[in-house]
């Protein structure tokens, strides 16, 4: 919905441009406005339940804050700090530095964390926006839309930071006594603090669609992001050793490392802490800093908003890849006649397993979700490798058998991850796109074989590279590699059979986000049917193994092992056929 404009009217003074803003921003108001009112009954319900929990959390964090800062100015607690630094070298005898210092701490981190989400936010709300084409050929300046859009791109950074920080900031201005002014102060540094980080990342965005196509440098930005959660990831499940060797009284001096002049977080700390403690003239000094470096910047983004970003607009439509001319025999290299695939699989089900894993590969954005399963499978890896195993006892010897499939069942949730990146929800992630397939010569059983193909694959590529390097760092037996690769293999296809027929049971082939791809339906059901189906295998298989055991072994427990695998391969075949033909009736329902 878009509000017109006064085509008689020109734009070249600055009310004008004024003008123009404030009728952009009605117009996303009205537009906010009838979406909420439109919305269904339980999105407001839930709405109004996200603000009920996000303002018990500001009160929490306010509570917490201010508790904590009047505990640490307590006079008794100073006096115990000053006792405990005789006896502990480098603990320092005065707590007020380090009081003094949170506000610059909070300022870095909060620029820190604008630094890597507003370059994001940035490019979709400049460039990948669905109004955006009407906007720029509207009557109206472009400084003006590109204002419109700066500020909507912020405008979750804007919520975060006045539900997270701003409670820390009111709470520890409170536990330090401070007034009126400092309350002023921390209202103006949190509408100032994202210009900064903000305008660079909107002048970086507009450099960067000059070279690169919008949409693929999301993809990098979004890889990248992956990267750099799995590395804080990384660092949360290796945190006890972390802090084991760096904990210390030395820690807390360091931290006033932080508190440099030179950072503009420190400004405007500094200028938080001068506002409450009555320095006028050290408020003057920092405030003007931080203030004229936030908006010196902002204002070189408006300065250069009227050719750099319509330039970039523009490159939009002209952005195109060269098409490559494939040759004969590559044309078919996704389809070889003499591999094991091409005899297990019709050519129907191989011409839809390469058309998937093509298409899964030319975005980027897929690649960034396989990060974490991969950094989860290498963590897993190596906590298996570093823990002992402890069951030695005779008297616990039953639990051998659970214990040794262990691996098949880390490896199980490793491959479960990956399948569900890799083949999504099966059917709907063909979107709109599903007629062709409907009017295809395949049919849907040949069809719904393709798909489980694809969700089956990293079972027998990732699951048995991760067992078999499991087996020979851990020095197991072949026959408990066998064992293991067989029950991975038996739940995989049980699995992905399942997991395709609900998806395709229960598709969503309207969606407009890649994210409203699942129906709550497939969700449900699939998150009640692994967990059983898998603690069923592993009690079919190792309690037959754990049986077997108690009685003495010899002809009688493999007689029950082997009857234990023979169930737990029917009630596969069983769950195999039932998620076929489930998803059979299902595509069957389907109209174009």
């Amino acid at each position: 919905m878009l509000v017109a404009l006064p085509r008689a009217r020109t734009y070249h003074l600055h009310n004008d441009m004024l003008y123009a803003i404030g009728v952009l921003v009605r117009a996303r108001l009205q537009i906010t406005r009838n979406n909420l009112i439109r919305s269904s009954l339980g999105n407001k319900i839930g709405l109004a339940f996200l603000l009920g929990l996000g303002s018990l959390a500001m009160l929490g964090l306010y509570s917490f804050t201010r508790f904590t800062v009047s505990l640490l100015r307590d006079p008794e607690f100073e006096a115990l700090l000053r006792e405990a630094a005789e006896t502990t070298s480098g603990l320092p005898t005065a707590i007020a530095p380090l009081l003094t210092a949170v506000p610059s701490m909070i300022m870095l981190l909060a620029l820190t964390l604008l630094i890597f989400s507003s370059f994001t936010s940035l490019l979709n709300s400049l460039y990948l926006a669905g109004d955006l084409d009407m906007l720029l050929v509207a009557p109206v300046p472009m400084r003006a839309v590109f204002v419109v859009k700066f500020f909507g791109g912020l405008l979750t950074q804007y919520l975060i930071l006045f539900v997270m920080l701003a409670p820390v900031l009111v709470g520890y201005g409170h536990g330090m006594a401070y007034g009126f002014f400092y309350l002023v102060s921390v209202l103006v540094a949190l509408l100032v603090v994202p210009f900064l980080p903000a305008g660079l990342g909107a002048l970086l965005v507009m450099a960067v669609v000059r070279i690169i196509p919008a949409r693929r440098a999301r993809e990098l930005v979004s890889i990248l992001g992956g990267l750099i959660g799995v590395t804080f990831f990384l660092l949360s499940q290796f945190s006890r050793q972390f802090i084991a060797s760096v904990a210390g009284p030395d820690t807390l001096a360091l931290l006033l490392l932080l508190d440099l002049p030179l950072l503009p977080s420190t400004w405007a700390g500094r200028a938080l802490v001068a506002s409450g403690e009555g320095q006028w003239l050290t408020l003057l000094g920092y405030g003007s800093l931080f203030l004229g470096m936030s908006l010196a910047i902002f204002a070189a983004c408006l300065v250069l908003a009227e050719r750099l970003y319509y330039d970039g607009w523009s490159n939009l439509a002209n952005q195109g890849g060269k098409v490559r001319v494939r040759k004969a025999n590559e044309r078919n290299a996704w389809l070889p006649g003499s591999t094991l695939v091409s005899w297990l699989l019709p050519l129907e089900a191989r011409a839809l397993l390469a058309k998937d894993l093509r298409l899964f590969f030319r975005d980027l954005r897929n690649l960034q979700a396989l990060i974490f399963p991969l950094a989860l499978a290498g963590i897993w890896t190596f906590q298996a490798l570093t823990t002992p195993n402890t069951i030695e006892s005779p008297a616990v010897a039953w639990a051998l058998p659970f214990v040794q499939l262990l691996s098949a069942g880390i490896a199980f949730f490793i491959c479960l991850s990956i399948s569900s990146v890799l083949a999504g929800t099966g059917i709907s992630r063909e979107g709109k796109a599903f007629w062709l397939l409907k009017l295809a010569p395949i049919s849907a059983s040949r069809l719904l074989l393709g798909k489980m193909t694809l969700a089956f694959l990293p079972f027998p590529v990732i699951g048995t590279a991760f067992l078999l390097i499991l087996a020979l760092v851990g020095h197991q037996s072949p026959g408990i590699f066998v064992q293991q690769w067989a029950l991975l293999m038996l739940v995989g296809l049980g699995c992905a059979a399942f997991g395709i027929g609900l998806g395709a049971a229960f598709p969503r082939l309207d969606w407009e986000n890649p994210q409203q791809q699942a129906t709550w339906q497939s969700g449900c059901l699939s998150t009640i049917f692994y967990p059983l189906y898998l603690g069923l295998m592993l009690l079919l298989i190792a309690g037959s193994g754990s049986l077997g055991v108690v009685l003495g072994g010899g002809v009688a427990g493999f007689g029950i092992q082997l009857a234990g695998w023979s169930v737990a391969a029917i009630v596969t075949l069983g769950v195999i056929w039932s998620g076929m033909k489930i998803g059979v009736k299902g595509l069957e329902r389907i109209e174009l």
